[in-house]
């Protein structure tokens, strides 16, 4: 069950754990594409040479 509470209290801290939940999508956002922009070269220069296709 979820409990809640407006305690003014608690708010920086909720803010706090917003904050670092949007900065965790961004970064994660940041590698995904850099992982699609660059997969075409990894396949060809790690994979291919890997399975001996020439």
């Amino acid at each position: 069950m979820t409990i809640v509470s407006n305690n003014p209290s608690l708010w920086p801290i909720i803010s706090y754990y917003r904050g670092c939940s949007y900065m965790d999508v961004a970064c994660l956002t940041i590698v995904v594409y850099d992982w699609a922009l660059t997969f075409g070269q990894e396949f060809e220069l790690v994979w291919v040479s890997r399975l001996g296709v020439t």
